[in-house]
């Protein structure tokens, strides 16, 4: 790769018209030159078009592309993302706002040899300067196994690793299998600082998602020790499951910086009792790899790490997609 590598910025777009001029602003605010600017539109109602059309007009980086039908959130991004053509592909989401150093960062983080970067984001309800309320995604391989930690507004990834994922599935959320797959083709690393602000809404794609499919009461106390249970062998039952975690098992055979996501995993496909309580004691021993940071407390640790399994079960949405 050359010493100065070329960015492009990849961008969904739906109905986005009343956040999207800020977002523009601040990725054409960037301090690192930027190539291209991809914007995928999946059949947007409102003025989105028009505004990408007007700086578009100015800005002949930006390059706006319509689908014939819509697509879906993910499948937008998955399509859009293989138009680029940069070394590497900066993703965005239509309604935050990037710091003016983000790309340059995430370019100095990358280097030469990882597959992608994450950061860390703020989510203050209002975007003010400064931001206080600073999400810190976990950033271990045995965490992102259970869950997409890594949302795609804060990931940068090297297009040649992009060309080499053939699998993409609808289904599975397009960050998370980016993450999963950047471990086999060079790892994630990570720019230990917040690059951008996550704009926190009720119409946001990601909210809508989760208020549609959330089976439980949001901010649970004892639930998930008693029902998870039930919610962990009802995901078991899905096909997406066994594709899913079936590929990882076979991507970490026989390697040994992987040993310990292929236990898991193994155990994740098995459907006993004995397998379960294997992937519980497991969870346990290694909580703070499973949850990808410590927790102060190493008894309650512990404890919610043995029933880590029907916690993350109870709650997640990452398989209904």
């Amino acid at each position: 790769m050359q010493a100065s590598p070329t960015v492009s910025v990849v961008m969904a777009t739906y109905n986005g018209a009343k956040f999207i001029r800020e977002q523009l602003d601040s990725i054409l605010r960037q301090h690192y030159p930027i190539e291209e600017i991809i914007i995928q539109d999946d059949g947007s109602k409102d003025e989105t078009v028009a505004i990408i059309q007007e700086y578009a007009s100015i800005n002949p980086q930006i390059h706006l592309f319509r689908n014939e039908k819509n697509k879906g959130f993910n499948m937008n991004f998955i399509t859009a993302l293989q138009r680029a053509n940069s070394d590497l592909v900066c993703i965005s989401d239509q309604d935050d706002i990037w710091f003016e150093d983000k790309v340059e960062k995430q370019v100095e983080a990358i280097g030469n040899n990882y597959a992608a970067c994450c950061t860390d984001h703020f989510r203050d309800d209002v975007y003010k300067k400064p931001c206080t309320f600073r999400r810190n995604p976990q950033n271990s391989f045995e965490s992102q196994i259970f869950t997409s930690h890594v949302p795609g507004h804060c990931l940068m990834v090297r297009t040649s690793f992009l060309r080499k994922i053939d699998n993409w599935d609808s289904h599975i959320p397009y960050d998370w299998w980016i993450v999963i797959n950047a471990h086999f083709h060079g790892g994630l690393v990570k720019a230990p600082f917040p690059l951008n602000w996550y704009r926190p809404y009720a119409e946001s794609v990601a909210t809508k998602h989760r208020k549609k499919y959330q089976r439980h009461a949001e901010n649970p106390s004892w639930q998930p020790y008693i029902y998870g249970w039930k919610d962990y062998r009802d995901l078991q039952k899905r096909d997406l499951w066994n594709k899913f975690y079936g590929y990882i098992k076979e991507q970490t055979n026989h390697q040994e910086e992987f040993k310990l996501v292929n236990q898991l995993t193994t155990l994740l496909l098995k459907k006993d009792i004995i397998s379960l309580l294997h992937l519980c004691c497991l969870c346990m021993k290694y909580s703070d790899l499973v949850h990808g940071k410590k927790h102060p407390n190493q008894i309650v640790a512990k404890i919610r790490g043995f029933f880590y399994p029907m916690i993350w079960a109870y709650s997640t949405t990452n398989f209904d997609y």
